[in-house]
């Protein structure tokens, strides 16, 4: 009977060894867990990158995704995270919604377009206040407390378009425009610039402007209407970046093979349309130099070295003869 008494004890004092011996394992890798989360939490708040959140017009607008692939790159190389944001379609109102979540988000700095002054300066000052940097790009906010603006100067770009109209068409000839916005302050600089050098010409005059929206379709049909109206105009010119190609089909359609066609940007459709000789010419920004350009200033305020007011990216007018599909 004492053997048998003294194996059972042996075994509850061998089942209350391991379960204790359990308990002690599961606590101690508790508390690993507990501490590997803890060093994570603090390696992520201490290594944790700058994010930057960059409002684009229009999301899949080519213009806009070339200007979000230059500032993601620099956001690669500078070890800063670049969000893409943007309304599937070109709407001011949904720009400034997202621009006012973006400042409620209290992100790390703001890369956002002002299409009207009035509307988006008082939401760069709000980002401004409360220290959230923000830098315009593609269309300035000059009245507002904005870091500094990055891409083209307007005005002079559309100086060089009128320049380069009034070349291919010896300066004569009656013009009709489509603009993409008559109220965007960038595109309105355009077509300040155009006009002041056409009409120095005594033999040309813009004689109707009217508006795409940004939209392919909606410049064809302006276009259309433009020609149908004014069948004495021979040049179109248009200053957004699917104005050209919209305008090719309203030629088509009414069978006008003498009107010379003028746009805005490089666009793979409107470089194709310069390569078959349907476009003249096209005065090219640069998108990419834009995103890229914006972010590295933006890393040089965040380390504290002093950033320009402006800062004009390159231009250039693409014809037959340097057009480059590839």
């Amino acid at each position: 009977m004492r053997n048998k008494y003294w194996t059972v004890l042996l075994i509850m004092l061998s089942l209350v060894f391991i379960i204790l011996l359990s308990q002690f394992i599961y606590t101690a890798n508790g508390l690993k867990v507990s501490v590997d989360k803890l060093e994570e939490v603090n390696n992520k708040s201490t290594y944790s990158k700058k994010h930057l959140v960059l409002i684009a017009q229009e999301y899949g607008n080519p213009y806009w995704t070339a200007i979000g692939t230059g500032a993601k790159d620099a956001g690669e190389k500078f070890d800063i995270y670049v969000e893409y944001r943007g309304p599937i379609q070109s709407n001011m109102d949904e720009q400034l919604k997202l621009l006012e979540k973006s400042i409620a988000e209290n992100v790390d700095g703001i890369l956002v377009q002002s299409l009207n002054n009035e509307k988006f300066t008082p939401l760069i000052n709000k980002a401004m206040s409360k220290g959230i940097p923000v830098i315009t790009i593609d269309t300035d906010a000059p009245s507002s407390n904005r870091l500094s603006y990055v891409g083209t100067d307007n005005y002079y770009a559309g100086q060089e378009l009128g320049n380069k109209v009034i070349k291919e068409t010896n300066g004569k000839g009656k013009v009709g425009v489509i603009i993409g916005d008559l109220t965007a302050e960038n595109q309105k600089l355009r077509l300040n610039g155009l006009q002041s050098v056409i009409e120095k010409q005594p033999n040309m005059e813009i004689i109707e402007v009217l508006p795409s929206n940004i939209s392919r379709i909606k410049a064809g049909q302006q276009a259309e209407k433009i020609l149908r109206n004014n069948p004495e105009i021979t040049i179109l010119v248009g200053t957004s970046a699917l104005d050209a190609v919209g305008m090719i089909e309203a030629t088509e359609n009414l069978n006008r093979t003498d009107v010379q066609i003028f746009g805005f940007d490089n666009v793979d459709d409107t470089l194709q349309a310069i390569n078959e000789k349907k476009i003249a010419a096209t005065l090219a920004q640069m998108p990419y130099q834009i995103g890229y350009k914006s972010v590295s200033l933006m890393n040089d305020y965040i380390k504290g070295i002093p950033i320009p007011n402006e800062a004009f990216t390159d231009i250039t007018i693409i014809d037959s003869t340097n057009v480059n599909l590839e």
